[in-house]
């Protein structure tokens, strides 16, 4: 119960960090017809959740939809020199001392068979990085595009989008590979812009889109025979310039070119993505991905600075 009280307490710290007053009764309008507003499994999990923590099912809807808005990451897709596809992801949070102690990796199981499994965190319900065995994987970064928060309540209320990792686990649950994952997400209406990268099992398998509400502006795809092995994405538009004081996307790239396409491992990936900026105060964790080889996948959760 005590565990419980703390995860509360941090919660309601996160909702008056980022959610204005005013857009209180909103929230707790969602929290009161959430049947309305979010499809099953996720509504039942919300309230679930609620009545675990002792607090309002507003409180715990707006907490993941938080989620969804304020992770700054770092996300590479790379295909070494056999044609072996890995995906590498930092995930940062400004409240990431938090969330250090919730972070767990869930296997999410069916007759015995793990149908998929992500790196999360306890109470979150979506999924931000996430693997399907011999398939594919997928992780989320955020785009920001004007006042993200009250786009996401507003979209909630017309019920015409999906939230952004709500709408990653459907897809792990459901499709079967790469091309089909990148065909959904690119086409489902989401209730917030974002980046989805992903990676599937075979060679030239890699994607960024970027999208925005209700449309995909780009998908970015890995070009192995012009030279182009590796996409990686951060929190800006690739054909723009990041500003200076967050430039990890230059430090990255830096950081995969000196690496090779010849040397690509589990343990040389968590070099890159341990190189500063990328590795900053806020990340939380590290996960390494190999849709072909799913039992490669390691994640740790990362302390810097």
């Amino acid at each position: 119960m005590q565990d419980y009280a703390i995860a509360a307490r941090d919660m309601q710290r996160i909702i008056r960090t980022y959610v204005p007053k005013a857009l209180m009764p909103l929230v707790e309008k969602i929290g009161a017809a959430i049947d309305n507003y979010l499809k099953q499994p996720y509504a039942g999990e919300l309230r679930g959740i609620a009545q675990a923590l002792n607090c309002s099912l507003g409180d715990v809807v707006i907490a993941n939809l938080i989620y969804d808005i304020s992770a700054f990451c770092t996300s590479i897709v790379s295909q070494d020199d056999q044609g072996q596809i890995w995906h590498s992801r930092n995930l940062d949070y400004n409240f990431g001392d938090m969330l250090r102690n919730l972070t767990i990796h869930v296997e999410f199981v069916s007759k015995g068979k793990t149908v998929y499994s992500a790196i999360t965190y306890a109470g979150y319900i979506g999924i931000l990085s996430g693997q399907k065995p011999k398939a594919f994987s997928i992780t989320v970064n955020q785009r920001s595009e004007g006042f993200i928060l009250e786009n996401i309540l507003l979209a909630l209320l017309d019920r015409k989008a999906v939230p952004t990792t709500f709408l990653v686990r459907d897809i792990l649950a459901n499709e079967p590979d790469f091309e089909s994952a990148i065909s959904r997400l690119s086409t489902t209406d989401t209730v917030a812009p974002v980046y989805f990268i992903i990676a599937g099992m075979n060679p030239g398998q890699g994607a960024v889109i970027t999208k925005s509400r209700l449309e995909t502006v780009d998908i970015w795809r890995l070009d192995p025979t012009h030279g182009h092995w590796f996409v990686l994405e951060t929190n800006y538009d690739r054909w723009t310039t990041p500003p200076p004081w967050d430039d990890r996307r230059d430090a990255a790239i830096k950081a995969m070119n000196r690496l090779g396409q010849h040397n690509i491992t589990v343990a040389s990936l968590l070099d890159v993505m341990s190189v500063e900026p990328v590795l900053n105060s806020h990340t939380t964790y590290t996960v390494i991905m190999c849709p072909a080889h799913p039992d490669l996948m390691q994640a740790w959760i990362r302390y810097c600075c």
